[in-house]
């Protein structure tokens, strides 16, 4: 009993000096003899084993911090943000919004009506347009990249490009003119006489024809942006500077974590959108039928129209992004909105071109929905709103290699596309194929509208990102 009490008293006294690192006079403490039977030198760190101490020479992968279990640890989820620098590519598979046109072409019956072709009549059929016309699903790409400022990890820049390829919704017909044949007629609005009528193309016994229909588009945008974690209180796992600069604890506060991260974005946004839509007909009248205006017996007739819908913004961008993280997978939400001007830019023009049987030829810059009246180049500029929302789930590969698919949805308030900027009521003051062609003469219809409306993209996305 007495020799466990010494025994006891000897280590409660040696308590201070393993506590407080010896004396303070004393620069280096002196050792005790090896010979000391249970006497382990005191260490800043567990003691490694043979196995684990590193070589001569050898480079630490990481801070020998916390243990995983304690606060402060180092995490091994997918969204802390180790890298210094990031790119990212998305094969993208979106879809826009349809194309809104008048109805264009027609067909009917021969002979049951004295007005074939003609919207309203009974056996009138609309063959392209009328509505809503589909715009396929097309493809594109986006690429992504960007790097932190500072060594916490809470300051950087990232820029974005993406594009969807020109697709192209086609529609052709055609008709050989012989007795039973289709008839292939383009409707109006006749604006002096108050009624419905049809410019014939094709027509059993009188003309032969085709019809070619392109609405093409195309869309691109980019982005450059800040990116600030406001309220994260300290710095990342590895700094992107020298080592003496690296911070190896992570302290975080609400806007991150080991698990999580929320950031703001600001900057600023550019989109494009290129639109057309083409309409080309041509039509070879039986010789047998009399000679000139209005029959045009045995002439050729080529008449081209053509909307081009071109829309450019810039504006400032404000928004947030956040990445939460179960092991090695993860899920990004986006959201951001831009404001901005959009310059809308309108080009029509059109062409008819009349080869009579002996070859000469007349030329008019006027179509049939593109004629003098509303041909030429407009422009204006519409404040417009573009907000984006995106979701990604995805997984950690390796240390710099994530994969991920996802989903984003785009909205653009003010566009102009082409199928608004037609007017389908027409004077024939304007048509040059029309007996009262005169194109000083008359309502200056078709008009120019300048019409706006709205537009959206939306589709899946594959990404692939590398992180160093």
């Amino acid at each position: 009993m007495r020799n466990q009490m010494f025994t006891t008293v000897l280590a409660l006294a040696a308590i201070p000096t393993l506590a407080l690192g010896g004396d303070e006079s004393s620069t280096t403490p002196t050792p005790p003899p090896t010979s000391r039977p249970g006497y382990t030198e005191a260490l800043p760190y567990p003691a490694a084993s043979a196995e684990s101490a590193p070589r001569p020479g050898a480079v630490l992968d990481s801070w020998p911090g916390p243990a995983p279990s304690e606060p402060g640890a180092k995490s091994d989820s997918a969204c802390c943000r180790p890298s210094c620098f990031w790119v990212q590519g998305d094969y993208l598979l979106w879809w826009i919004k349809d194309s809104q046109l008048p109805a264009l072409i027609t067909t009917g019956t021969p002979g049951a009506t004295a007005l074939p072709g003609v919207l309203g009549q009974r056996d009138t059929r609309v063959l392209f347009g009328g509505g809503d016309v589909e715009n396929e699903v097309r493809s594109g790409g986006r690429v992504t990249g960007g790097f932190w400022l500072d060594d916490c990890h809470t300051t950087g820049l990232e820029a974005s490009y993406f594009f969807l390829g020109s697709r192209s919704v086609r529609f052709d017909d055609a008709s050989n003119g012989a007795l039973g044949s289709a008839l292939i007629a383009r409707p109006f609005f006749d604006v002096i006489s108050g009624i419905q009528n049809a410019q014939l193309v094709a027509f059993p016994g009188i003309a032969s024809g085709e019809i070619h229909v392109n609405s093409s588009s195309r869309l691109q945008g980019a982005e450059v942006n800040m990116l600030c974690i406001p309220c994260c209180a300290a710095c990342a796992d590895q700094a992107c500077g020298s080592g003496d600069m690296a911070k190896h604890n992570t302290q975080c506060n609400t806007c991150c974590g080991c698990n999580y991260w929320v950031s703001l974005l600001g900057g600023f946004r550019y989109m494009q959108l290129d639109e057309g839509l083409g309409i080309f007909e041509s039509s070879q009248v039986n010789p047998a039928l009399p000679a000139g205006s209005p029959v045009f017996g045995g002439s050729t007739i080529t008449t081209a129209d053509q909307f081009d819908a071109r829309n450019y913004f810039y504006g400032g961008q404000i928004g947030s992004k956040a990445e939460f993280c179960r092991g090695p997978v993860f899920v990004d939400v986006l959201g951001k909105v831009a404001l901005g001007v959009t310059h809308e830019v309108v080009d029509i023009h059109g062409t008819t071109v009349i080869t009579s049987p002996a070859g000469t030829t007349v030329v008019t810059p006027a179509g049939f929905l593109a004629s003098e009246s509303n041909s030429g180049h407009f422009t204006r500029d519409e404040f417009a709103v573009i907000p984006e929302v995106g979701v990604n789930v995805g997984y950690q590969i390796n240390k710099n290699l994530r994969a991920s698919i996802g989903y984003t949805f785009l909205y653009w308030s003010s566009v102009v596309r082409p199928g608004d900027q037609v007017d389908v009521g027409l004077s024939g003051t304007q048509i040059p194929t029309d007996t009262r062609f005169n194109p000083t003469a008359g309502p200056a219809r078709p008009a120019v509208l300048l019409r706006d409306t709205d537009f959206y993209a939306q589709g899946i996305n594959f990404g692939l990102e590398f992180r160093y």
